[in-house]
């Protein structure tokens, strides 16, 4: 399981550096800090790092992905908290990291201004999006294969070009925290909605697509070794 764990860290440190790195470097001549460009370098760092650990550790990066397959009895609950540790870590590893080397204060997610059960609503929607794709590539044999990744770092483009301006686009807990621990107190201040948002979505989703799949013949696991496969 260590290796599974070692994934989880490395994978997330992927996801979280790439866009916090690069609102970092939007300061600097030369550099970008748009939405479409901040939406861009999430999804392609999700694919990337899904290509990379998917088949080591089921390419979680994201507790409330976690919690979502372990609800829907597809991952073991005697699995999660090491998973959201390595997750956490790879965080704020991230976060670290690009403060060392640019600035830190950078990829931090706040509501917008007067807006926050309206940031709430949003992380709840689009993370329910992204778990419905992930539970579909992920945990179904009729799906997933080599599109996987590229089916879900798609599917973060589109929910950060969405939920950007309102809520920041998050969908993970991990992703959020590295960055609020190096910004300012209000950053931290706001993380709830990061924790509330994101694994209301992933659970509603997750129960959702197994009520769709139906028949559990074409269930996995996520991974599937892990899965006892009498339940």
């Amino acid at each position: 399981m260590f290796r599974r764990y070692l994934a989880e860290f490395v994978g997330t440190f992927g996801i979280v550096f790439a866009p916090v790195a690069c609102s970092a470097a939007g300061i600097l001549p030369g550099g970008d800090h748009s939405l479409l460009v901040a939406a861009l370098v999430s999804g392609l760092a999700v694919t990337a790092m899904i290509y990379a650990f998917g088949h080591i550790s089921a390419a979680h990066f994201n507790p409330a992905v976690t919690l979502g397959f372990a609800v829907s009895k597809r991952f073991p609950w005697r699995y999660v908290v090491p998973y959201w540790i390595a997750q956490f870590l790879g965080g704020i590893a991230a976060a670290a990291a690009v403060a060392l080397l640019i600035h830190s204060g950078y990829g931090v997610h706040h509501p917008a201004t007067g807006s926050i059960a309206r940031a709430v609503g949003m992380e709840i929607a689009v993370t329910f999006l992204l778990m419905i794709v992930v539970m579909a590539v992920a945990t179904d044999s009729r799906a997933g294969g080599q599109v996987a990744g590229l089916a879900i770092g798609v599917t973060v483009v589109f929910n950060v070009l969405i939920a950007g301006a309102i809520s920041g686009g998050s969908m993970n807990p991990a992703r959020s925290l590295g960055p609020a621990l190096f910004g300012s107190h209000e950053s931290l201040h706001y993380y709830w909605i990061y924790l509330v948002g994101p694994f209301g979505g992933a659970v509603a989703a997750a129960l959702l697509y197994e009520a769709i799949r139906g028949d559990s013949a074409f269930a996995k696991g996520a991974p599937d070794d892990l899965i006892d496969k009498r339940q």
